[in-house]
């Protein structure tokens, strides 16, 4: 596969409606983190170490500009609606953008920590971690 630049990264998220929201526009960067727990079942005598699938986890690391334009398709209101409301949403991530055969990663999550951060020198911005509620499922973009 050809190398692909993070500005083609899309992020949708549904709001509290149900609505798909477009997530792009105030989204600055996005770290897809997935897990999994090997529980280690070394015996006695043996030379290795042996391990056997355990648990897995996914959590989106988001960071964005602090909109306060006030419409639900700004990312603050709909954080804010999902803090409130303590609701999960569905999630689509797609790394490489809508490119025919690339990565789209869809999954219910909830959010699991919420910042704004107020530099003196800078922009607002926002950072938020979306964490599974049930696991994420990927398919290829058409």
């Amino acid at each position: 596969m050809a190398n692909v630049h993070g500005a083609f990264s899309v992020l949708w998220l549904d709001d509290q409606s149900g609505t798909c929201r477009n997530m792009t526009g105030d989204v600055t960067s996005i770290t897809f983190n997935r897990t999994k727990n090997l529980a280690e079942v070394t015996t006695m005598g043996s030379p290795h170490v042996q391990r056997i699938d355990g648990l897995r986890d996914s959590t989106l690391d988001v960071t964005g500009i602090f909109s306060a334009c006030g419409t639900p398709a700004a990312v603050i209101g709909l954080l804010d609606q999902m803090y409130s409301n303590s609701a999960h949403a569905r999630v689509q991530y797609l790394p490489a953008g809508s490119i025919t055969g690339c990565p789209v990663y869809t999954g219910c999550v909830r959010l699991s920590n919420y910042s704004v951060n107020s530099p003196v020198d800078g922009p607002v911005v926002v950072n938020f971690s979306l964490a599974q509620v049930a696991a994420f499922s990927a398919a290829c973009a058409v």
